[in-house]
């Protein structure tokens, strides 16, 4: 373990006696952290209790995958008591998740089993955006206007709400990651075709007020707002790295992360000031964390903090500075304090670049250029996400891309290189264009 970090056992409780080692139940669903990413960062620390719903068709399928890594536990239809029952029979020392689906649940059932996690009430904020912004806001962190929108909505209602948060504006869901259903609005009537698009079984939305970009920093290679991603041991914020960004393409889906962000140190120290700030409010005392901060012309400004870690920060803190992210989401969830001199420091710049399609509904018909992408210097792995015959909807956010792309540069001119190189270089055909 990097020697910037200091983990120190709570007692003899994070370990029982009648077992070699402790167990912790894992939240799992899709699109979550890789099934051996995660047994790779559990070898020879912890045993797991997969906690899934089978009703859904991906986590039916991966049920025998999982079963050769632990328990597995059927969370589908079961209420807050049952759950609570199910696990309690086998005993778990520790509750973990690495999705924001069933956070809520899994907060009430470490609160029943006295368990270290989230409490109930810090988990609906991390996953409500009404609420994060209600929460965040009282404790004067300046927040945009942000009203709910529910399905059944009326017009005289929906009237009310533009007249209070303005325009342009952003509507997305209530709860909801990956950039999905998420959009610009401009004016009245084109959020009217977004809801209606969307059709009557949508979410319940929000719309909030768009942050505007900060004009001293457009263009330039990189998108203007940042992430940070963080470790709360014992109530006390430890901030690993801070991660940028590139440009996003249409409806606020992601192109690319890397860490470190490209930051001055006066940038980088508001940045986590903020970022503390935000934890602190919402009451945050163990877990992993995830806060999205925005330059505006009006100063930083958060967009979302997300109670897990983020998607693919694991794999750019490993290449950037040999951190074992997921091995310390664990062990903090089985009650050891850790404490973090960060950021860390980076002896390369790790990255994961999506390709992302055209917003639109259509099938892939074809991927070119992949083998070039890949014999390329740093790049570690290619994974195709939507290969030929996949269909697409344009409404799904960053979690359509077609592919990622993971590896390290070792500088910023060498990112943007492979960034480019990468987008250049692929070429997908689409087929049935609906949308």
């Amino acid at each position: 373990m990097d020697a910037n970090i200091w983990p120190v056992l709570r007692g003899a409780d994070a370990s029982p006696s009648n077992r070699m080692r402790p167990l912790v139940a894992v939240g799992y669903g899709p699109r979550c952290v890789p099934v051996m990413q995660l047994a790779e960062a559990a070898a020879g620390l912890c045993d797991f209790l997969w906690m899934i719903d089978t009703s859904l068709p991906e986590m039916s399928q991966m049920a025998d995958l999982l079963n050769r890594f632990g328990s597995v536990v059927d969370i589908g239809g079961r209420s807050v008591e049952e759950l609570s029952e199910a696990l309690s029979a086998h005993r778990p020392d520790a509750i973990s998740t690495y999705l924001d689906a069933g956070m809520v649940v899994y907060a009430k059932v470490a609160g029943i089993l006295g368990l270290p996690f989230h409490s109930a009430e810090t988990a609906e904020a991390l996953v409500d955006k009404a609420k994060q912004r209600l929460v965040l806001a009282n404790a004067a962190i300046p927040m945009p206007p942000c009203r709910v929108i529910q399905p059944e909505i009326s017009e005289q209602q929906l009237v009310s709400i533009e007249a209070e948060v303005g325009w342009p504006a952003i509507l997305k869901p209530r709860a909801a990651q990956g950039s999905r259903y998420t959009f610009l609005a401009r004016d009245p009537a084109e959020l009217r075709r977004l809801l209606d698009a969307l059709g009557p079984g949508r979410p319940e939305m929000v719309l909030e007020g768009y942050l505007a970009d900060d004009p001293s920093r457009s263009g330039g290679p990189y998108a203007g707002y940042v992430s940070v991603e963080s470790l709360v041991s014992g109530g006390v914020v430890s901030h690993l790295a801070l991660t940028g960004r590139f440009p996003l393409a249409e409806n606020f889906r992601e192109t690319g992360f890397f860490i470190p962000a490209a930051l001055d140190d006066a940038e980088q120290e508001a940045i986590l000031g903020l970022a503390t700030a935000a934890i602190e409010a919402l009451d945050v005392r163990n877990g992993c964390l995830h806060t999205e901060i925005k330059f505006t012309p009006d100063g930083l400004r958060i967009i979302e903090v997300n109670g897990r870690v983020g998607g693919g920060v694991p794999e750019m803190l490993d290449r950037a500075a040999g951190i074992p992210l997921v091995e310390l989401t664990l062990r903090v969830a089985l009650g050891e304090e850790i404490r973090i001199d960060g950021p860390v420091a980076t002896e390369r710049v790790g990255y994961r670049f999506f390709l992302q399609p055209p917003a639109m509904s259509a099938t892939v018909a074809a991927i070119e250029g992949i083998d070039r992408v890949s014999d390329h210097p740093g790049v570690d792995t290619i994974s195709v996400h939507q290969g030929p015959g996949s269909d697409l909807d344009w409404r799904d956010g960053s979690r359509t891309h077609i592919m990622a792309v993971v590896g390290s540069a070792a500088d910023f001119e060498e990112l943007q290189a492979v960034y480019r190189f990468l987008h250049r270089e692929v070429t997908v055909t689409y087929a049935d264009v609906r949308h």
